[in-house]
Parts: C-alpha cells; structure tokens; sequence
C-alpha cells in the first residue's frame, strides 16, 4: 500500500505493438538509463458476468482495434474484512501512504489526509465543512501542515514544522496489516487529539515511524487529527456572532470522518476510544460531554486533563471578554460583537502569539480556551454527564503534575502571590479569605525558610489546582452517572533515563505533566531514546492502553483485575503506575485535594461551569 517512486509518472506512449492478443498502446516507465514498457488492463478473459457468473472463466476474444493500456484496469468486487478496495463501496479513491516496517510487522500509514474545507475567507472563525470527495488517488506520504499556533508556547515550534491556514484540517492513519482473528468487525481504532492548552499543538508533533511501532503494533488502527487552535480554534464574542469552540467542532467533524471511513481501513467504527494529554486529555472528556459528538465513540482516556480541569475551559462572558481585552491591547476601540470579529479577521496569525505583555482578565496562565458557549456544550457539565451515553473511561494524573509549569511562577515569588495567581475574583468571591485558607492548608506544616520546601509544596499546589482537582472531578462525575472509571497516578521516572532538553529546567526529577505520552506512543516532550527497563514499561503501557481499548478493562480480558475500577464510595483510592510493580493504593495526591474541594463548593467560576449556578 506504499509506494518506492512516489514522485515518478509514466509517459503514454502512442507507439502501437501488434500483440498476439490485439494491438495495444501503453506506458514508458523511465528509470535513469533504463526504460520499461507498461501496458494495464489488459483483459484476459471474457466478463465474469451473466451466464458465465460463478463459472470457469472463459477466454476474451482477440481484438482488432488498438487497445489504450494506460491505466490499472478495475479489480473485483471485494468482501469479507476489507472492504476498502472495492470501487463500489469505497466513497473516495484510496489514498496512497507509507509502509512502517518493525521487524516481521508492517503498518500501513496514511498521512495528511484532509477531513474538512479549508477554514479560510467565508469559513473562518466557523464551524468546519466536510472536504469534497476527491476523484483521483492523493498521496499520504507526509504529515499536513498543522493550524497557526498561539499563545507564549508557539515561539517553540517556529521553523520546526509547516503550519497553513487553508489546510490543516488533515488527519492520519497507523493500521497493522494484522490478519484479525477475535475482531470479525474489524481493529479497534484509538483516535489521538494532541495537547498544547488549546494555543499550540498539531499532529505532527509526533513521529510517524514512532508512533507506527507502537499502539498498531497491538493490533488496533491509531487515528491522529489536526484542530484550529488559539483564536482561530476558540474566538467568543459571548454571543450569536462568534460562539467559538471550532476547535472542538473540528475534532467532532474528524470523529464524523472517523465513522464514515475507518472500515476502509481495517477499523471497526462501533469500537472506537478516544485518548489524549492536557488539552487532549480535556478534549475527549469535552466530547464524551457533548450531545454533538458522544455518540461516535465507545470510551475515553483522559491524561493529565480534563474538563473539569480550571485551564481547560471558561464562562462565555469571560472567555468573551478576554477576547475583547486582547484586541484592544493592540489598539481596538469598537464596543460591538461585529466589529470584534472583523478586528480578528483583518489580524495576520502571528498577532496571536504576542502575548507577553497582554494581561489577561482572567485567572491561570492561558488566554485562548473553549468556553461553556451553549451550543456545543447546551448545558451545565453536570447535566449533560448524566444525560450522556455511558462510556468506559480512564483518568490519570502525574505524579507531580506543576512541575512542569513552574516556569510559569517567577523565582522567588512568595505562595501566597501564586496562589492570586491562580484564584482571581473570576474565580471565588472572596479572594483575600480564600487566599489565607490556601495558604493555611498547604503551609501548615512547611518551613518558610527552607527553599526546596516551600518549592515542592508550590509544586504541589499548581498540580492540585490546575490538574489534579480536575482529574479526580471528572473520576467522581463520570462514576456518579453508572460510566465505568479507572483513576490512576503515573508515577514512573527512570533515573537512567536521557530527558528531553526541556527536563532540565525542572526544580527536581520526577514523573510530571504528560510523563506518561512517549511510553504509549513514542514520543512526548521532545525525542525519545528509551533505555531498556522503559522499553519494558513501554510494553506495559502499551498493553494495558490497548487492552482497554479492546475490552473497556485495562486489565485485560478474563485475568486478574489488579487495576480495580474506581468507586465513589472510596474517593482517594486510585492506581499506581510504576515499575516494577504497580499497585492500588490509598490516599490520592495525599489527601490535600480535600482543600480545592471546599474552594469549588463555593467557588463562582466552577459552579457556573458545572452546575450552571451564579454565585
């Protein structure tokens, strides 16, 4: 299914050769020196049709006009498990991609395959269209263009990969040329949306060789897709005019596409889960919420994020109004929804990740997010759990989630200053009291003069907040409404291991935001050079991700359940992910998560979020 000259084309030769069979013309294949006459199509036998329908073929008649042999001619009806090279059934011509050899298993992969319409002039700032059916075979040989990033994080990725407006709206395919056995249906397919706190992030951003020996390699078709990301993804006016969330509008039209074609490509439609980290993970956990898109998938894995998760949505009206903000930070001065939009249409995308001196009207460290807008999301988040189709689901957290986000705290700043910080008064009500309390709880026991302390319980203290509060939220929601939940900690960190540059920016060496990505797909926060113990945990991760993705279990199917599913009547009991040994344990996060508990009982932003109440 791949292809050694992808950029060599035949010449047609006018040339007739007077065959036995009948004259025919066809194709001059030129390689350097040498040349190669082609002739296709040449039929051989009478149609197998009528009369001669399920009987021995009959000999075709000689012909005396010339014949043109320039193209393959039409293969048989197809059945059985692959249907997806039949001319009948198939909607579009196959795409043609690349073979990812690991030892004596081959993958198929499918890169840059483009879902929807360009998001440009009438489309932008919209939810996205369907692509047009295309009439001759493309070329999936290399990853699309990721969307134009945003945000502090795109300075990163400058020159690193190709981003384009008008296509990026592409996903890929990973499926093994696996012979399924225990799937008459088809592959299990696991569909990967990226992470990136909804200002950067794109598809690409992973390997293909990486992860084609990965997840495929345990019989399932892996699906990667693009999405519109900062203002593009996410612009809100707080109104009709520009609802925003395209972003996750894009991941439902892919979800769309997901259904109608993964057939073609060994995947069983009606054995789909969804997975990702950070915003990925808030991602799927958006669309197991939504009434638009929680229909086209099975069960969900949620890694460090969630929707319940504080970074990973807002109020329309404060979303709304950090839109409005940021225009006027580079000269803005309309007052109404449409010239805001037109403000947004006129920008070059670069104006999007000039953010560092934009003081955003809202709490946390990021200023392009969905927003709870009505429409994809119609209700509260605790209505539209319980009215959503049951689903399995995973939740995991790093161990010590803020560690990765510490660059986000200046040096030195005092606990008190971080946690204004990260609870404004779009938060809670009473910053000043809710502040003491915070600082009382994780204080208490810490001495002020000991950096490395005050550090680690800072640590601590961003995690709880912006992860781990959120992880465990969604763990109780989803278990409260009859969903089957596993909560786990990925708490593995191997000493021996080479870190990716960024790790050493770190306060101290541990498992983090995220850690657990490059051990199911080969990649994470940078390349990935595994010693020989991670390749064991690799192995691991990877069985245990694909065996939920197979059974909803990750313990796999008829053995001993050592990851026990999650029950709200023991809230902190979780599973701990290391090695050698990974075990249930008690006491998750160390019971400090107990505090965020009381701040979200009355605290304005989450109760509006979840239960739509306006405090």
């Amino acid at each position: 299914m791949g292809a050694y000259f992808p950029n060599s084309e035949a010449e047609r030769s006018l040339k007739v050769l007077n065959a036995t069979c009948g004259p025919v013309r066809g194709n001059i294949y030129q390689h350097g020196n040498q040349t190669v006459d082609g002739y296709l199509g040449i039929p051989f036998a009478k149609a197998p049709i009528g009369s001669c329908r399920y009987k021995k073929p009959v000999a075709a008649d000689k012909w005396t006009e010339t014949l043109d042999c320039y193209c393959y001619g039409p293969g048989c009806p197809q059945s059985g498990f692959y249907p997806c090279y039949d001319d009948v059934i198939n909607p579009w011509p196959w795409p043609r991609g690349n073979i990812y050899r690991h030892g004596e298993k081959i993958v198929d992969g499918y890169l840059g395959i483009p879902f929807a319409k360009a998001p440009i002039g009438e489309l932008q700032y919209k939810k996205p269209v369907p692509a047009d059916k295309w009439t001759e075979p493309i070329d999936c040989y290399k990853y699309g263009p990721g969307c134009p990033q945003s945000g502090s994080f795109a300075a990163l990725f400058k020159g690193v990969r190709e981003f384009a407006e008008d296509n990026c709206l592409n996903l890929n395919v990973f499926s093994p040329r696996t012979k399924p056995t225990e799937f008459s249906k088809g592959l299990p397919v696991m569909v990967y949306f990226y992470g990136g706190g909804f200002e950067v992030g794109f598809s690409s951003m992973l390997d293909d060789y990486s992860l084609s020996g990965t997840l495929p390699l345990k019989d399932v078709v892996v699906v990667s897709a693009n999405y519109r990301v900062g203002p593009l993804g996410f612009l809100t006016t707080g109104d009709e005019v520009s609802k925003g969330n395209y972003g996750l509008w894009d991941q439902t039209l892919a979800l769309k596409w997901v259904q109608d074609h993964i057939a073609s490509f060994g995947g069983d439609p009606d054995n789909v889960t969804l997975f990702g980290t950070s915003a990925g993970g808030a991602s799927v956990d958006f669309l197991a919420l939504s009434p638009h898109s929680n229909k086209m998938f099975h069960r969900f894995m949620a890694n460090s994020g969630s929707a319940f998760c504080d970074f990973a949505i807002r109020p329309k009206h404060l979303q709304a109004k950090v839109f409005r903000e940021f225009a006027k930070h580079f000269g803005y001065n309309g007052e109404d929804s449409q010239s805001l939009l037109k403000w947004y249409q006129n920008q070059e995308t670069e104006k999007f990740t000039e953010v560092e001196n934009f003081k955003r009207p809202a709490s946390g460290f990021l200023s392009f997010v969905p927003n709870l807008d009505g429409d994809f999301f119609p209700k509260p988040l605790d209505e539209l759990r319980k009215e959503a189709p049951k689903l399995d689901v995973i939740v995991t957290v790093g161990e010590y989630e803020g560690l990765s986000f510490m660059m986000n705290v200046p040096k030195g700043q005092p606990f008190n200053e971080t946690v204004s910080l990260l609870f404004g008064e779009d938060m809670v009500n009473d910053v000043e009291e809710n502040k003491k309390k915070l600082v009382e709880l994780y204080m208490k026991d810490v001495d002020t003069t000991d950096k490395d302390a005050v550090m680690k319980r800072t640590v601590e203290f961003v995690g709880d907040a912006w992860f781990n509060i959120g992880i465990l939220n969604t763990a109780k929601s989803c278990a409260k409404y009859g969903n089957n939940v596993y909560l786990a900690s990925f708490d593995y960190y191997c000493k021996d291991g080479i870190d990716p540059p960024m790790a050493a920016t770190l306060a101290f060496k541990a498992a983090t935001h995220g850690s657990e990505l490059k051990f199911i797909v080969g990649e994470g926060m940078g390349k990935f050079s595994p010693t020989e113990e991670e390749l064991k945990v690799m192995d691991i991760m990877g069985t245990t991700v694909t065996n939920f993705a197979k059974y909803g279990n990750p313990n796999g199917k008829n053995v001993p359940e050592i990851w026990k599913k999650y029950n709200v009547d023991h809230p902190d009991r979780y599973f701990k992910i290391d090695y050698p040994k990974s075990e249930m344990r008690d006491n998750f996060q160390n019971g400090r998560l107990k505090a965020l508990d009381e701040v979200n009982k009355s605290g304005k932003k989450y109760q509006e979020i979840v239960y739509g109440n306006k405090l």
